[in-house]
């Protein structure tokens, strides 16, 4: 093919032709550049988000969950925003921000053209970069969708999307998001956020001077941020007041006036509240699991909840208290650590490394000399001296009782241990408890949870024992097994023989249970076998009635846990929650019925929406003739059997104390007619306390610690009482119902009205 009549001869060109042939070229080259320029912004503009749904944006915000008096229990999330309307945003920061980020603001497109060029300008005769060209609205883009990488892909994408936010949202809503969403430093995510942290006070209530100094502090949080340095922040600050008076925004009075502020930067950050970690972990549980919530943490819900922070912290206070007790009780168990020159200097080793025991007054000290009666000890504050005195129960732990304290059995010079100083000045070897409990507290009439503790402390551990423990209950399982027998037609008088029982499991194997105390008491009735906890009563009881019964009303208690079909079941070798047990010991305050947990009252959506929840139904188990007999038996638990150290509580109580084999598993659920409270001590990997531990020494204190704090918001209301249940006079060596006129019987309840011939 000739192409020949492509070739231009310049030679025989005119300079006019000449000129013609350039310009057509460059216009050629021009189309085609745009036509690319186009199709780059096309193929760009197909990767970008949607900016429509930015008319409903969701800001990412923290959820807050409050107790029942509104108190906040915990701000959950990542960020600290708090977005608010621009109405109560004050003007004097509206327009600071744009007098110093984007003058031009309520003049450009979204991308503004002449601000660019002035940047440019600037820089080249700087030499370096001093000023940039984005307006308020790419920042935005930036914050929202993009990276702060400087690439010119990048700035091709934030200037798209900047013009479509500009055709998408009023002036006054880009800002009102810019400002709920940029990062003023020490982690404040939009201007309320800022306010709090900085000047203690709600965005509306900031001063001009305020306003400008929190306006500076975009450009770069990690220089103008007050708290780091004011002198910097300080100048930054004026220079923003001589913006808005440069744009006009201010009266060069108001500048002057204003520049002579002397900002009041609060000293801390109002700490985030993160109290009562387990129940805050139940609830983000429930969410997730049942209400199938994502991202709880960041959806700025507001989250109102059952529980009291006061008697939460009662409760707290009462198991980490008695657990340190029982932990004396147990003996010493291990040093810290050892002392190692190669593992760096004295002071790094002896620096605290958990927060929960520096709450509680504990130091790290080394052994520097020991003899059987005093110990010496050297602490980040100096030397001091361990007495014996401090000290007795300072011996070593075996699970078995122990004999006198002599410091050289358990401590060795170089043993790096704790020690807290006593209201006397002097010093008590303590340790970081290894036994754990758990605390729960209901309502029984609509089963709300009022306080929650799952262990020594959330930051030591998070797993929570009040309801993911499945222990066993011991004799706590016993009022199920009396309850079963009155539902059958027994009386709390009828009497089972309380005698040895042999009991062969295989060809080697024979099973010879006893009671606690290794000695038998003939006849007994019910009511002497559940107060004196009598393993032997209850197991024949159970051969009575039979364990498949049990086993069935066990499970309308709302006990789901292993419970296998052998009689060992009936003292408790089963297995159960804190949480079953407690709400299955509701049942008798409520004249039979079991409440389900209740924990959330309302939920606030974001957008204002709003979400009730309602306490559950209360479930039939047993007739109100027997709850309330088996509350006037367990009244008679605490004033003359196990419970009585529940006696301390000015209160009428009744309750139960639970303790398995080898003392691995000790409890106490004690109630009032409107309170049931229960704690579990024992520790994770089933070991023993020791020998002779039991609910009523390791877990009813705590009780009592904690309830002692907590009746007074109580009154005084008596237990419910039944339409069918009558007393009779019992004499008390016959056990029989009698007419008689001796002194010596009681008043028994009785399941119906009744004759004394019936009986």
């Amino acid at each position: 093919m000739n192409l020949d009549f492509l070739k231009i001869d310049l030679k025989t060109m005119t300079k006019k032709q000449i000129i013609i042939a350039a310009v057509l070229a460059a216009f050629g080259v021009m189309v085609l550049s745009v036509l690319l320029l186009a199709l780059y912004f096309y193929v760009l503009s197909r990767e970008l988000p949607s900016t429509t749904e930015l008319k409903h944006y969701k800001y990412k915000r923290p959820t807050l969950i409050y107790d029942r008096n509104g108190e906040q229990i915990a701000e959950l999330g990542e960020e600290r925003r708090y977005p608010v309307p621009m109405t109560q945003i004050p003007e004097n920061l509206q327009n600071a921000v744009v007098a110093v980020e984007d003058a031009r603001f309520y003049e450009h497109g979204g991308v503004d053209t002449m601000g660019i060029l002035r940047a440019f300008v600037t820089n080249m005769k700087a030499g370096r970069v001093v000023e940039g060209g984005s307006t308020l609205t790419q920042q935005l883009v930036k914050i929202l969708y993009l990276t702060p990488e400087k690439k010119l892909k990048r700035k091709v994408k934030e200037a798209i999307l900047a013009y479509r936010i500009d055709k998408t949202l009023t002036k006054k809503e880009i800002l009102e998001m810019y400002l709920n969403q940029v990062y003023f430093g020490r982690g404040a995510y939009g201007v309320q956020a800022a306010a709090i942290n900085y000047f203690g006070k709600d965005v509306s209530e900031l001063t001009l001077g305020e306003c400008a100094m929190i306006a500076g502090i975009p450009k770069a949080p990690g220089i103008y941020a007050p708290h780091l340095s004011l002198e910097k922040s300080t100048k930054r600050r004026n220079h923003v007041l001589y913006r808005m008076f440069e744009t006009g925004y201010i009266t060069e009075q108001q500048e002057k006036e204003a520049a002579a502020e002397v900002p009041t930067v609060v000293d801390k950050i109002p700490p985030k509240n993160l109290l009562a970690g387990y129940f805050v972990d139940y609830i983000k549980r429930y969410l997730a699991d049942v209400e199938k919530m994502t991202d709880i943490d960041n959806s700025g819900m507001q989250i109102y909840t059952t529980l009291d922070l006061k008697m939460q912290d009662k409760a707290e206070r009462a198991v980490k208290e008695n657990l340190l007790d029982v932990s004396d009780t147990l003996g010493y168990f291990d040093p810290v650590a050892k002392y190692l020159p190669d593992n760096g200097e004295l002071d790094s080793q002896l620096k605290m490394d958990k927060s929960y025991l520096a709450d509680l007054g504990f130091e790290k000290a080394v052994v520097t000399k020991v003899t059987p009666s005093k110990v010496s000890v050297t602490t980040l504050t100096g030397n001091h001296e361990l007495r014996i005195e401090d000290n007795r129960w300072a011996k070593p732990y075996n699970g078995k009782s122990y004999s006198l304290t002599d410091f050289n059995a358990i401590l060795h010079t170089d043993d790096i241990v704790y020690v807290r100083r006593l209201k006397s000045g002097h010093y008590k070897l303590v340790q970081d408890p290894p036994v754990e409990g758990s605390l729960l507290s209901v309502a029984p009439e609509t089963g709300a949870i009022y306080a929650m503790v799952g262990g020594f402390d959330y930051r030591k551990s998070m797993f929570n024992r009040a309801y993911q423990a499945k222990r066993q209950p011991g004799s706590l399982f016993k009022p199920i097994v009396y309850s079963t027998a009155l539902e059958n037609g027994m009386t709390i008088m009828s009497q089972v023989l309380d005698a040895p029982m042999v009991k062969q499991l295989d060809e080697d194997k024979v099973w010879k249970p006893e009671n606690a105390s290794g000695k038998f008491f003939g006849y007994t009735t019910l009511k002497d076998g559940l107060t004196h906890s009598r393993n032997l009563v209850t197991l024949k009881l159970a051969e009575q009635v039979g364990i498949g019964k049990i086993i069935a009303m066990a499970r309308k208690f709302g006990l789901e846990g292993q419970l296998n079909r052998e009689l060992t079941t009936a003292i408790g070798s089963g297995s159960a929650t804190l949480q079953e047990m407690v709400y299955a010991f509701s049942v008798f305050p409520n004249l039979g019925a079991r409440p389900s947990p209740y924990f959330i009252t309302k939920i606030v959506f974001f957008d204002g929406t709003e979400k009730e929840f309602e306490p559950a139904k209360l479930e039939g188990v047993i007739s109100e003739n027997t709850a309330q007999i088996m509350v006037d038996t367990m009244i008679n638990v605490v004033d003359n059997g196990t419970g009585r150290r529940a006696l301390a509580i000015p209160r009428t109580i009744a309750g139960k104390t639970g303790t398995t084999n080898d003392s691995k598993d000790t409890w106490f659920i004690g109630y009032m007619s409107d309170l049931v409270s229960g704690v579990w001590v024992g520790f994770d990997d089933y070991r023993p306390l020791t020998r002779g531990a039991a609910g009523s020494s390791t877990a009813l204190p705590a009780w009592v610690r904690y309830t002692s704090g907590v009746y007074g918001k109580f009154g005084h209301k008596m237990f419910p009482i039944a339409k069918d249940v009558s007393y009779f006079r019992v004499d008390k060596e016959t056990k029989q119902i009698t007419d008689g006129y001796s002194d010596d019987f009681t008043f028994e309840p009785y399941n119906r009205p009744m004759s004394i011939t019936e009986e």
